[in-house]
């Protein structure tokens, strides 16, 4: 089949959740034999070497500038979406059996008329308008607190709109979907998983460590909440604890840095290029957000790297892990138990490791892929 991926972001370098998905569900959609051409819409154009990379995998890549501008608040339509509307006019000259739609916001691709297509496909990242609602509550800015809560009120009428008139929607977490008003025509597609499974094992140091993007305001909440209320306590009662950050930021925020640069025992690495060095370092993953939706692609892949998870509701819901598979924890003393009881009892923890990774294996998200797929043609 011929397919268009249509993405808000440059799906590659893979830094943040969202990107993983595109990016590694992308590669699935090749390597099952399909040709895949991409369209990409982001503030910065990627570099030569990772344009590249994008180019090995797609038959076609097309970047269209996605731009800001301050009239767009004053827009019915979510600036999420007039950011991207570019995408109505790049010269694509092409006619598709799929189109895939990462997210409502890129919707104006549609009205493209040098884009032919026979099927819509929107992928459901999120429940867009209780999200942006999470992210104000997650904002320590006034101004941003409003914008969030501006943009929640119309993402609520875009996403009615563009679910009503794609032909399919696939959703990333199970909770998300319970909610759909669109059962008749959506799916559980889970969070694609290329790589091997890494065999958990037990590890000397007693090192901690949380892995997300650092621009995104539920991260830094949750991990300033860790930090103030967790960490120094921690820090009283495991001599050799130690606490590493390992956060992505699209542009160079000093403020963050130097906060997290003079806290005791903690390791800041911004950008990593190899992240496995810091799951084989670390013994335990935590993942202590208390505002979003959808899945939260870091606690997937500590699981998938072999990491216990200690996360609150949030930070595991829509993966459909239960008790036995993770240590659940909503407050402070629940964090500092369950991270102990991973340093105690190693065993256990490998046990419940293990169980979670047999459950993502069980829900292979090619299967899913394959059947969707076969539906089309």
């Amino acid at each position: 089949m011929k397919i268009l991926i249509v993405s808000g972001f440059l799906p590659y370098p893979d830094f943040f959740g969202g990107a993983i998905d595109v990016w590694e569900r992308l590669k699935g959609l090749v390597q099952l034999g399909h040709q895949v051409d991409l369209i990409a819409t982001d503030k910065q154009q990627p570099t030569k070497q990772h344009l590249e990379t994008i180019q090995h995998w797609v038959r076609n890549f097309y970047f269209v500038q996605r731009q800001n501008k301050a009239q767009y608040i004053l827009n019915k339509m979510p600036l999420q979406l007039i950011s991207r509307k570019a995408l109505e006019t790049v010269e694509v000259n092409q006619s598709y059996d799929l189109i895939i739609l990462e997210s409502e916001f890129c919707w104006t691709v549609t009205k493209n008329k040098t884009i032919a297509y026979k099927q819509l496909i929107v992928r459901v990242h999120n429940d867009e308008h209780f999200y942006f609602k999470m992210l104000g509550n997650s904002s320590k800015s006034l101004k941003e607190k409003m914008y969030y809560q501006i943009e929640a009120s119309k993402i609520k009428r875009l996403s009615q709109q563009v679910f009503e008139q794609a032909n399919r929607l696939w959703f990333i977490s199970k909770d998300d979907l319970k909610g759909s008003d669109f059962k008749s025509k959506s799916v559980f597609l889970p969070f694609p998983i290329n790589q091997n499974f890494i065999i958990p094992k037990e590890k000397p140091e007693k090192n901690v460590v949380f892995m997300g993007a650092l621009f995104m305001p539920n991260n830094v909440y949750g991990l300033d909440w860790y930090l103030e209320k967790v960490h120094p306590r921690l820090i009283e009662q495991i001599p050799d604890y130690h606490f590493y950050i390992v956060g992505s930021l699209k542009e160079k925020n000093s403020a963050l840095e130097k906060k997290y640069n003079k806290i005791a025992r903690v390791s800041l690495i911004i950008n990593a290029e190899l992240l496995e060095k810091y799951y084989q370092k670390s013994q335990v993953f935590i993942n202590p957000m208390f505002h979003g939706s959808g899945v939260k692609v870091k606690s997937v892949n500590a699981l998938v790297n072999g990491l216990p998870l200690v996360s609150t509701s949030v930070g595991a819901e829509g993966i459909g892990l239960t008790k036995e598979m993770y240590y659940p924890a909503q407050t402070a003393a629940d964090f500092i138990q369950q991270i102990t009881a991973v340093f105690n009892d190693k065993d256990a923890a490998i046990e419940k490791t293990l169980k979670a990774q047999e459950y993502l294996k069980r829900n292979n998200y090619l299967d899913v892929l394959k059947k969707e797929l076969d539906a089309f043609q």
